[in-house]
């Protein structure tokens, strides 16, 4: 607004006011346009510590470490004085109990005694065995031993299946031949134990297939991807009923937790790969079995329709294609905290002091959950109400109180929002025993797809993807149940061809993980193998 020389004033009042008039609606204006400055640069503002945080956050996935455990001097530092009026008092609070000192074995752990020895004596010749006092020989007393562990490569061989042709030789009747052997392909020429190890190898220790073929290649076998590909399509097709089981068998469950991946996929658009998704599904404790699904999309219609009419808990995280599954009265939608609790941990840096109270308090949940890990339902559902009930009632009033001080498209006010829209689905673990605070054992399930993703990259068609989901459904499952995937494949190719091409609910769930694990005890294998 330019100055006004008081000198060049007119002396008529009417002017005056005119003029007076004039520079209050200039003053007004320009007022107004600084208002709007100054919102526009609080916004560009935000807009830019959003963006920040954003390319932090992608940097962190791209190069930072995974683990989201803090450090809980780190919590302390944020929180002084918010809990002052909430802490108990010295004589009120549990006594701190020692845990005793667990001293590690020094040295390696012995070899398992299944494994085969080789006996190899390292004996002295004739000549040194001979005193050299008396020249009598000299007769063992004891021995030294040292085991050393060694491998031989995979041993490959064909197998002839014989079948002999009889005649009478008296009458000369028509000759009779013995039966064809059931094997898992109906014209390849890949036994059982060799399909098994291909799909292991692929689908547990993400080989893809042509590393296999350079594998098999120093074995003096030569096979194409082409020809491997082709073995794992159709032992995927022998293998599928069963996996139709499974998935009956986990809509049968009281819960539910479901959770997807993304796949890059060739084919489903002309010239480039698509993000396809992968679906994962994991019953509850009487129905421990896990089931993949493969789509071109991520489209609520796909988990409507796996599930069908399934009744009961679907735990999972707060993907809206979930929601038309809630409002059926039939399933119970349950949120993750895992997922909520990694919203605020990724977000700590935005709201130190708010967001690790908020991390705080829900480590005071997953504290209570570790304590109860292997109870009964019954006793967690007690549990929980009557000390995970008041922890949670002050968690949801604190993220209320904030939730008016965040912009509302802040981050941080989003982390909030995903917790507080959704609040009975994120308490509803609290009144069933049976029901996890997070989903975490879904999470795991489609960890070795984001692994294999990595070394196979994509999948050739939409129809691989498909029977890549056979695969994960048996060797996850076989996991679950702690089952060597290899033995139990190996079983499942050599039995499944005997069963004839219709079999009964009955003889395919002798082949389940857990009831195959009965009859074949040695095939147990640690988890952590």
């Amino acid at each position: 607004m330019p100055t006004i020389d008081v000198n060049t004033l007119p002396d008529d009042a009417e002017t005056l006011k005119v003029l007076l008039r004039t520079t209050l609606v200039e003053r007004d204006a320009i007022v107004v346009e600084r208002d709007a400055l100054l919102t526009r640069a609080v916004q560009a503002e935000s807009e830019r510590d959003a963006l920040r945080h954003e390319l932090k956050l992608r940097l962190k996935a791209l190069f930072g470490p995974r683990t989201e455990q803090l450090d809980p001097a780190q919590l302390e530092l944020f929180l002084d004085g918010v809990e002052a009026a909430q802490e108990k008092s010295a004589s009120e609070s549990e006594p701190i109990r020692i845990v005793a000192h667990d001293r590690r074995q020094r040295g390696r752990k012995p070899f398992p005694e299944d494994l085969p020895r080789e006996r190899v004596v390292h004996d002295l010749s004739d000549a040194e065995k001979a005193c050299p006092c008396c020249g009598e020989p000299r007769l063992p007393i004891a021995e030294t031993k040292r085991e050393v562990l060694d491998i031989v490569p995979a041993q490959v061989k064909i197998v002839e299946h014989v079948r002999p042709v009889y005649l009478c030789p008296t009458c000369g009747g028509a000759p009779i031949k013995a039966p064809a052997p059931k094997l898992p392909l109906r014209k390849g020429y890949a036994g059982a134990g060799l399909l098994a190890m291909i799909a292991v190898s692929k689908f547990a220790d993400h080989a893809p297939l042509y590393r296999q073929e350079g594998m098999l290649a120093r074995s003096g076998v030569d096979l194409s991807r082409s020809t491997l590909c082709g073995w794992m399509s159709q032992g995927s097709e022998l293998t599928e009923p069963l996996v139709k089981l499974m998935r009956q068998e986990i809509l049968a469950s009281n819960v539910i937790q479901t959770d997807d991946t993304t796949v890059p996929t060739l084919g489903l658009v002309k010239g480039r790969a698509k993000q396809a998704r992968m679906w994962s599904y994991v019953g509850d404790e009487a129905h421990r079995y896990v089931a993949y699904e493969f789509t071109a999309t991520r489209e609520g219609k796909w988990p409507q329709a796996w599930l069908g009419s399934y009744s009961g808990d679907l735990q999972s995280d707060a993907y809206a294609g979930y929601d038309a599954l809630g409002v059926t009265g039939t399933v119970r939608l349950v949120g993750c905290w895992a997922h909520a609790r990694r919203k605020f941990y990724d977000n700590r840096t935005l709201a130190p002091g708010f967001c690790m109270h908020v991390l705080k308090k829900i480590g005071e949940l997953y504290g209570i959950e570790k304590l109860l890990h292997g109870r009964p339902p019954d006793e967690r559902r007690a549990v929980r109400q009557d000390r995970a009930g008041p922890i949670m009632q002050q968690l949801l009033a604190h993220l209320r109180d904030e939730r008016p001080r965040q912009l509302p498209k802040s981050p941080v006010a989003q982390a909030i929002g995903y917790v507080l829209d959704r609040e009975r689905c994120f308490t509803r673990y609290l009144e069933e025993g049976h029901i996890e605070i997070d989903n975490n054992a879904c999470e795991r399930s489609l960890r070795t797809v984001a692994i294999g993703r990595k070394n196979w990259l994509f999948a050739g068609s939409g129809f691989g993807g498909a029977r890549a989901a056979v695969w994960f459904s048996l060797i996850g499952s076989a996991r679950l149940h702690e089952v060597e995937p290899w033995a139990y494949l190996r079983d499942v190719l050599t039995r499944l061809p005997e069963l004839g091409e219709n079999p009964g609910d009955d003889a395919l769930g002798e082949l389940l993980p857990d009831r195959w694990l009965t009859t074949h005890p040695d095939a147990k294998l640690p988890l952590s193998r």
